[in-house]
């Protein structure tokens, strides 16, 4: 990471990043990068994710971020090279690759998660009942394992604990994408 950050400054405007569409994970990501990083990289926007990383593996575009589940295929079979996760900890299924923060861009946390939403009056037994079979469910042994081998931890948090992290999560990205004036189109 220390590398490509160095060829990005030596280079103005000449790397590609390229991302799924405007306020995406991914397009923050790399937003966040080029800020925290200080450099300069040109944003290549995609329809849908469908041909970005095929468009890396190609030489297409030189660099994106990608989910472990869309990554790892190509990681294994030799075609992608991982430079940093964007979480704060090393992830399981890479352990050998550092972290965004131990690659000289401390506080970078980018974490993609996943979650069981419902209509907001959903009648709090339905609620519960939901939550207690999705915790059941993700407590498998060979449901832990699957999701372990697509790169992903499971957490299964109660509904308030999850509604407590989307509430922290608003605010941070709404500030960062009005920091950067970005606008829906």
């Amino acid at each position: 990471m220390r590398e490509l950050v160095a060829l990005a400054r030596a280079q103005p405007g000449k790397l590609t990043i390229g991302h799924p569409g405007v306020g995406t994970t991914i397009h923050l990501s790399a937003e966040l990068f080029r800020v925290a990083a200080e450099i300069d990289i040109q944003p290549v926007p995609y329809r849908g994710g469908v041909n970005l990383l095929a468009d890396v593996v190609a030489g297409q575009i030189d660099m994106t971020f990608g989910t472990p589940v869309s990554a790892l295929p190509f990681v294994r079979e030799g075609r992608l090279r991982p430079l940093a996760a964007t979480s704060l900890q090393r992830l399981a299924v890479a352990p050998d690759v550092p972290t965004m923060a131990e690659s000289g861009l401390p506080g970078f946390d980018i974490v993609v998660w996943f979650g069981l939403l419902a209509p907001v009056k959903t009648p709090p037994a339905v609620i519960d009942r939901l939550y207690r079979e999705t915790a059941r469910i993700l407590a498998l042994s060979q449901v832990r394992r699957r999701f372990n081998e697509l790169g992903c931890d499971i957490i299964g948090n109660t509904p308030e604990e999850f509604a407590s992290a989307i509430r922290t999560e608003g605010p941070r990205w709404a500030k960062f994408v009005d920091q950067l004036g970005l606008k829906l189109e």
